[in-house]
């Protein structure tokens, strides 16, 4: 009968499972790390830059058909509806004029993160300057237009 003690048979088997474990474990940990920026923030990111552009296009929008009904003397109000957040993230919608060009530029902000979108309202900037800031936590938003001004 041998010997358990001087026996070598079964060292490779072992070896091999531990080494196989341990690198099985290296990677599990790797993936297991970067799971959080691949799968959940990647796509958040999208979403959210996604969203801000639709904001910002309907706001564009709004405003390009508000100019194209525009009386000469008068004044128009329109109120939207926002989400309070996109992708738990608070913003503000700013339009500024784009200088130097004579275009008007929406920006939708994010106030908890540096994301930012700016969609570009073309042409109107020169018969009907637009300013103004909307806060998404507001609870009512209103654009509005005044000839006398």
């Amino acid at each position: 009968m041998k010997s358990f003690t001087k026996s070598e048979d079964g060292v490779s088997t072992t070896l091999a499972y531990i080494l196989f474990s341990a690198i099985f474990l290296v990677f599990y940990v790797i993936i297991l790390l970067n799971s959080n920026d691949l799968l959940v923030k990647g796509p958040s990111n999208i979403v959210v830059n996604d969203q801000f552009r639709d904001i910002g296009n309907m706001i564009s929008s709004t405003v390009t058909d508000m100019y194209m009904i525009a009386p000469e003397n008068g004044h128009i109000k329109t109120e939207y509806k926002i989400p309070a957040e996109i992708g738990r993230e608070p913003y503000i919608i700013n339009a500024d004029p784009a200088y130097p060009y004579p275009d008007e530029v929406i920006y939708v902000n994010s106030t908890s993160s540096d994301k930012s979108v700016s969609v570009t309202i073309n042409g109107i900037a020169s018969s009907m300057p637009i300013n103004g800031t909307a806060y998404s936590s507001a609870s009512t938003h209103r654009i509005s237009y005044d000839s006398g001004r």
